[in-house]
């Protein structure tokens, strides 16, 4: 078994030369190439097993037509042939029957008994050979004592199991003579007690013909068979050839079944620089991994192994080998046999060190960003994988990833051709800094340094800074102001945060993640608690999903109160979880996850359904404030939702209140302004929250959208505790709200010195724990008045508890 060079003179119309093979030893005479250029006793085994598998099939007939004929004969004799003799010979064709149909079922349908106990002529003559000795018996033993009509019964039916076994068990020659010989011999000898030298003579050619008739069909169906698997091959053959010059592969290789090397080309042994005899039946993972470290092989070489135990074609997967000072890239297909059965893999594979960096083919251009030239994903992840294998002990490798700051405005106020000569420029300056470091555009503006040399935290930290300093600076693209942003980092480096190319990224991404919410222009390290709080997140992503369907989430309801007459107007509707093992979840943890989940929409929906129909059997007239999320405004369901949520509750459409953040005023779109509008048709009342802490958009509330500003915590805090400029900021609010003739609310009133100020203030609602703290819809009671004095020490206001 071998294979051919791709180097080698065009000299059979292949491409190949028929002389420059490697050749396994092999005891098999008939197991030649099996790999290019056909011999016609390359398939002996496969032909074999199709033989095999073609008498397997017909088991079940057979079986049926010994127990038949069986049964016959012990009827026809029964009562001339003493009964335990009948009794005894029936029951062995019933247990050998038996036991042949069993295993031929469990061949064909379970793969593993099939695998761990293959069919072969040692384990199909044996039950053949048992069955003809017994119907000898009939004509040899009991013919001379039955009557003349049952010795036409026996003559008949042992005939007739002769040209059966002939037809049934053709597939295999040497089961089918062997049965028929056995018979031959048994209606001889029955001829010979008769005395007939004409039936001895038709007997024989009878017997002779059988066999002539049963090899003639063995040739036929091997022919066709050979056929087919040549035909089979040729195609497999032109795919492979195609493979190999559309890829401009180096090498041809195979593999068996158990993916040890079976066949290769020259060029395959050179660039290994293992002798013949040391390649071949070497198992294909220790030649790419020597060390047999799963731990630290390559995401490539993981890859290409799962391909293959799982018996998958793929295509151009890249592997480093050698401590990843090469690198190969593969392309196979399985083998299988006529039964389906794996036989191994054929592929072809080249050495593509130089050109993955440095050339000008598809190599390259797989790996290289197209705009700024760096690496990109697919190359980092192979520079990290090498970085990774070529660390000695006390060496590392350190992974930057670089998120530019404020690059979304660039794009969005002076265009994506401005954006583009921006990353380019910022592709110059990382090369710039980075001094010998790797750098790639992993997508959009997001970068990685890949440092082989520095893994320790103080030259890693100085790197980062500079880096951080470096693309901070100004840019000037030609346009008329210089162009400013900024860079978040986060760090990972091995063997400390990873010794994968895996865990190295995801690591670092972590850091960045952290890096970003802590403060954007920083850089930070990986630490383990980050790894603990993803997946603490995920996990509590899906405790989230499962308390959305087994009904774990609930809603308490705060009192908002009227400033002069503090009665109960109103009440805001507030999320909870009670998580079955956590016990009580607090909201700004799990509502983040419901956000960055995409459940803010389904969840969004049941709060507003659910808070209605609580509303609803209040028995006053207080209005019920909903939250609702930006993604919700500007979805197309949510006046639907709406509409079904009052019909289906009864609820008036006056009493509910949705509240909706300044952020929805950063989208402009015309979809979120005719949600608004709708709303706002049908009766809903809409509610500015948070005024003053975003992006406020006066023009928006001059059309008249909202009905109701609420003025944040932040604010009703600093105008009782701040000096003048504080209040001023609030009288500003109560101004503009009076002066559109909108209501007003003060958030997070917690004091009776707040509650004082913020009406006098001209706010005409209050909200906050000094009025009540979110309770169930169970446990909302009618107003208890106790006294509420102002600032003076006048006992003239009472405060609903």
């Amino acid at each position: 078994m071998f294979a051919v060079s791709a180097d080698s003179e065009r000299k059979d119309g292949t491409g190949f030369d028929r002389h420059s093979v490697l050749r396994q030893p092999d005891p098999a005479p008939l197991s030649e190439l099996c790999m290019l250029g056909k011999d016609r006793d390359c398939n002996s085994r496969t032909i074999r097993q199709a033989q095999l598998d073609a008498l397997i099939r017909l088991v079940p007939l057979t079986v049926c037509a010994n127990i038949i004929n069986a049964m016959v004969i012990a009827f026809g004799l029964f009562g001339q042939i003493p009964g335990w003799q009948l009794w005894t010979w029936l029951g062995s064709f019933a247990v050998i029957c038996s036991v042949r149909l069993v295993r031929a079922l469990r061949l064909r349908d379970d793969p593993v008994y099939a695998a761990r106990k293959p069919a072969s002529l040692k384990t199909v003559l044996p039950p053949v050979i048992l069955l003809s000795l017994l119907w000898t018996i009939p004509p040899v033993f009991w013919f001379p004592v039955v009557s003349l009509h049952e010795q036409v019964l026996i003559a008949i039916v042992v005939t007739g199991m002769m040209a059966g076994g002939s037809v049934t068990l053709g597939a295999v020659p040497l089961a089918a003579l062997a049965y028929m010989g056995i018979l031959t011999v048994a209606t001889i000898i029955l001829m010979t007690e008769i005395g007939s030298p004409l039936s001895i003579l038709m007997s024989t050619v009878f017997g002779f013909a059988l066999g002539w008739s049963v090899l003639w069909n063995s040739r036929q169906f091997v022919g066709h068979l050979r056929a087919r698997i040549e035909v089979e091959e040729q195609a497999a053959m032109m795919g492979l050839l195609r493979e190999f010059e559309a890829t401009g592969s180096d090498w041809l290789w195979e593999l068996g079944a158990d993916l040890r090397v079976g066949y290769v080309s020259p060029a395959f042994i050179e660039a290994t620089g293992l002798s013949p005899s040391k390649l071949v039946g070497k198992a294909f993972l220790s030649l790419l991994d020597p060390t047999g470290n799963s731990e630290r092989v390559s995401a490539g070489t993981r890859k290409l192994f799962e391909a293959l135990r799982a018996g998958k074609t793929f295509r151009e997967i890249t592997v480093p080998v050698f401590e990843g000072h090469r690198w190969w890239v593969f392309s196979g297909q399985p083998l299988y046999d006529l039964s389906g059965c794996a036989m191994g893999w054929r592929g072809v594979g080249s050495d593509v060190t130089e050109s993955r960096l440095t050339g000008r083919n598809s190599i390259r251009a797989e790996r290289h960003d197209p705009l700024t030239g760096l690496s990109n994903r697919i190359l980092i992840r192979e520079q990290i994988e090498e970085s990774l294998l070529r660390q000695t002990s006390g060496g590392g490798c350190a992974l930057l990833l670089v998120d530019l700051d404020r690059f979304k405005l660039v794009n969005d106020t002076l265009g994506h051709a401005v954006g583009d000569q921006l990353l380019v420029e910022v592709a110059r300056r990382l090369e710039e800094v980075s001094n010998h470091a790797l750098v790639g555009r992993l997508g959009g503006d997001e970068f990685a340094v890949v440092d082989p040399h520095r893994h320790d935290a103080a030259a890693l930290a100085l790197l980062a800074e500079q880096i951080i300093d470096r693309l901070s600076a100004p840019y000037r693209l030609g346009a008329a102001a210089p162009i400013n942003i900024g860079a978040t980092i986060g760090i990972a480096f091995s063997p400390d945060h990873g010794i994968s190319q895996e865990e190295l990224t995801r690591n670092a991404d972590l850091a960045l993640y952290r890096a970003k919410n802590a403060q954007r222009g920083s850089f930070q390290f990986f630490l383990a608690e980050m790894a603990e709080q993803a997946i603490e997140a995920r996990r509590l992503e899906s405790d989230v999903r499962a308390a959305l369907e087994d009904g774990q989430l609930s809603l308490a309801y705060q009192p908002i109160v009227n400033a002069d007459t503090h009665q109960v107007i109103g009440r805001e509707a507030l999320l909870r979880w009670m998580h079955p093992q956590r016990g009580a979840i607090a909201p700004e943890v799990f509502i983040p996850v419901i956000e960055d989940a995409g459940l803010i929409g389904a969840v969004g929906e049941w709060v507003l359904r659910e808070a209605c129909r609580e509303a609803a059997g209040w028995g006053d007239e207080a209005r019920i404030a909903v939250n609702v999320s930006a993604a919700q405004i500007a979805g197309a369901s949510l006046v639907g939702t709406v509409v079904n949520a009052l019909a289906t509750s009864g609820l008036a459409a006056e009493r509910l209140e949705l509240e909706v953040t300044e952020s929805i005023f950063l989208a402009k779109d015309e979809v979120t302004l005719d949600s608004l509008a709708r709303l706002r048709a049908i009766g809903v009342r809409l509610v500015l929250d948070d005024f003053g802490m975003g992006y406020s958009s006066f023009g928006y509330l001059g059309r008249g959208s909202f009905s109701k500003i609420k003025i944040d915590r932040s604010f009703v805090s600093a105008a009782c505790q701040g000096g003048p400029e504080a209040r001023a900021i609030v009288d500003s609010m109560v101004a503009l709200a009076r002066g559109l003739k909108l209501e007003i609310t003060a958030e997070g009133v917690e004091t009776e010195e707040q509650a004082i100020a913020m009406r006098e203030a001209g706010c005409g609602q209050l909200q906050g724990y000094f009025f009540g703290r979110p309770v169930p819809a169970a446990g909302i009671l009618p107003p208890l008045q106790t006294p509420l004095t102002n600032h003076k020490g006048q006992n003239n206001h009472t405060r609903v508890a």
